[in-house]
């Protein structure tokens, strides 16, 4: 419990350098975009967001595999970043090997607790996001995700194993608000959150919603627009609002 305060007080602290008249522009933007505020990694981050992110065809392709590596924390080989990605707090990014980012990919790790961890062999589809906030994103590897997808994980963190197809315009949100006290805003409350687990070798057809306290079982499949508010045992093929279990692969 007291990891989740000391979280929950750090994204109020978030919250106030945002607010905070004393901190100047600049302040602010290494605080939330960045996360330092060296002079030196400033000028790299607005050198390569600015510059190089945009740049189309081979060029840029080529130019963003040499250069990114020196803008997040780790990177494999067979690095490909396509036009136009975002990130902030790159250096609490690290990426395994043979990572494809396509256009409009945005990786945010804002919190000096967080970090996006990316394995190897992943696929991340057009605009979609990975965000945390005070926790961490752990992919593991041969992952491919869709476009548009949101993977969320905010005082508790979402983990995914190995070999997962991930629809497009799919939601993963770990934690968010408390709602039990009237005397505060909810988004002042300070509580628990489990975090989500994807196990090995599942698929999340198009649309789906996984919500916080979820664990999905190895080999398990979720049909397409289904909202999993509860964990799902695994080799299961569940469908619905909420998702419900109708079939076992074992059976099949």
């Amino acid at each position: 419990m007291n990891s989740m305060l000391s979280n929950h007080q750090e994204y109020d602290g978030l919250i106030d350098k945002v607010s905070n008249g004393r901190h100047s522009l600049l302040a602010k933007y290494q605080d939330l975009c960045i996360g330092n505020r060296s002079l030196a990694f400033l000028l790299r981050y607005e050198l390569l967001t600015s510059l190089i992110s945009p740049i189309p065809g081979a060029l840029g392709f080529f130019l963003r595999q040499f250069f990114y590596k020196r803008l997040f924390a780790n990177t494999g080989r067979g690095l490909a970043i396509a036009a136009n990605i975002s990130t902030r707090c790159p250096q609490q990014v690290s990426l395994g090997d043979n990572i494809f980012l396509d256009s409009g990919v945005t990786l945010d790790a804002i919190g000096i607790r967080s970090h996006i961890t990316i394995g190897n062999s992943i696929f991340l589809g057009k605009h979609s996001l990975l965000s945390c906030s005070s926790s961490t994103i752990t992919l593991g590897n041969h992952i491919s995700i869709g476009p548009n997808c949101y993977i969320r994980a905010s005082r508790g963190p979402v983990t995914l194993g190995s070999h997962i197809t991930i629809g497009a315009h799919t939601v993963i949100i770990s934690g968010g608000p408390h709602y039990k006290r009237l005397d505060i805003p909810m988004m002042n409350q300070s509580g628990t959150a489990d975090g989500i687990t994807i196990g090995d070798d599942v698929w999340l057809g198009v649309g789906v919603r996984v919500i916080d306290g979820v664990n999905i079982g190895n080999g398990s499949v979720i049909g397409a627009g289904a909202v999993v508010t509860k964990s799902i045992p695994e080799y299961s093929i569940a469908v619905g609002v909420p998702a419900k279990v109708i079939q076992s692969r074992k059976s099949l």
